[in-house]
């Protein structure tokens, strides 16, 4: 019988010939990563029930990402923790300061096709960008630590595919949010969507990336795209040995399947609270904003990076806008670096920070009460960045980059088309 890459994943993760989805398995995932925010907690609670040793702590990834450079003296003690209980657990890899777990385990070659990845964090979906199946889990996280198992429900998938050329203009992101305007929370609970059609096979790994992890804001269990040609080379560049393909058969049973026309699709943004609350850049103008920040494991990415800076090349961010920009990885801040996209969008105004989830963690950079932040980065429910009477919207870098510099939230076609003519 036919299988998607989903079931095929939870099959071979749990020993199995074959799974159907809403059966209850346990499963072992081939890797679990958390933040430095959790990772001293859980070490606690299983200690506390006298657990001293990990499973398989070889499989194990703490990354210091949230509270780097530390925020406070808690945070410093945290991160201290950290990195104690990580060399007396033997945790397989610590990365200490190097950037966003999600972005940077898939940089460092830690993540295959087909693999079954759990991670303590909302966003490890993300690592689904290079075709494996990564489900966030919170508490959760202590059993795989323990047992080196988990028991979960195999859901059933839900096929987009994204046929055609996106315009100028429109990015990943504005893919995933239009997704969110066709799938609801009751239709997307206990679902993976899985993402395919031309223009998905167009997009590199980091936009892959971008739109498999912010698939859960609209209520899915987890986002993927499966790997090809394009995903092998990523992966073999980041030094990963014989990477191969794993996929879903053809005429396997989806929950459903849905057609998107990229062509018709707009710049679009997430407007408070909630990241599937979409409206069209245009509706938006008369939206003045403070803050604008481009960063997080969603949108650090070089490529990122190079289209944000190359709107605003030769432009001024408006006075009164404070513009952040923060790449995922010191690998990708380097990158970077060296190529003059940092300098470029230094030359704009914008302020430029290590590798760090601050201010998507509400660590760095907050709110005060009644300002306004266009992000790139996940979340914008009321009191993320600082104060709950500030507001948070939620959009590619390239409408980010256009909101700085016109002082309110902006269609970043105006400025490209400038820049053509």
């Amino acid at each position: 019988m036919a299988s998607t890459l989903v079931q095929k994943i939870l099959a071979r993760s749990s020993g199995r010939a074959r799974v159907e989805p809403g059966e209850v398995i346990w499963a072992t995932p081939d890797l679990t990563t958390m933040p430095e925010v959790s990772y001293p907690a859980y070490v606690k609670r299983l200690a506390d029930i006298g657990i001293d040793t990990l499973a398989r702590p070889e499989r194990l990834v703490v990354a210091i990402d949230h509270e780097t450079p530390a925020h406070s003296v808690a945070a410093a003690e945290r991160n201290r923790l950290t990195r104690q209980l990580a060399a007396k657990m033997h945790v397989g890899h610590l990365f200490d300061g190097e950037g966003i777990t999600h972005p940077l385990t898939v940089e460092r070659g830690l993540v295959m096709p087909g693999m079954f990845v759990a991670g303590a964090d909302t966003h490890t979906s993300g690592l689904g960008g290079v075709g494996a199946l990564a489900m966030p889990f919170g508490i959760e996280v202590t059993m795989i630590m323990a047992t080196g198992r988990i028991w979960l429900k195999v859901p059933q998938t839900i096929r987009v595919c994204v046929n055609g050329a996106l315009p100028v203009g429109v990015t990943a992101r504005d893919v995933v949010l239009h997704v969110m305007r066709l799938i609801d929370a009751d239709e997307a609970n206990e679902r993976v969507i899985e993402y395919g059609g031309t223009a998905i096979e167009r997009m590199s790994v980091p936009e892959r990336i971008t739109i498999s992890g912010l698939t859960v804001d609209m209520g899915a269990d987890a986002g993927m795209v499966p790997a090809d040609a394009r995903t092998l080379q990523y992966l073999r560049d980041s030094g990963v040995q014989d990477p191969q393909v794993l996929s879903g058969d053809d005429d396997a049973d989806y929950a459903r399947i849905i057609d998107v026309d990229a062509r018709a699709l707009r710049p679009l943004v997430s407007i408070p609270p909630s990241p599937a609350h979409v409206r069209e850049a245009t509706e938006l103008g008369d939206v003045a904003i403070q803050h604008a920040y481009i960063g997080s494991c969603a949108s650090g990415s070089l490529a990122e990076l190079r289209m944000a800076a190359a709107l605003v090349k030769g432009r001024k961010v408006r006075d009164g806008v404070q513009l952040l920009v923060i790449p995922a990885t010191r690998r990708v801040h380097e990158q970077a670096m060296a190529e003059g996209v940092l300098g470029t969008l230094m030359a704009a105004g914008a302020q430029i920070a290590p590798s760090t989830c601050g201010p998507c963690f509400g660590g760095l950079a907050p709110l005060a009460a009644g300002e306004v932040r266009i992000s790139t980065s996940t979340r914008n429910d009321p009191g993320r960045m600082g104060s709950l009477d500030a507001n948070i919207y939620l959009a590619s870098s390239l409408t980010v980059a256009a909101s700085a510099l016109a002082g309110h939230i902006a269609d970043p076609r105006d400025f490209l088309q400038e820049a053509l003519t």
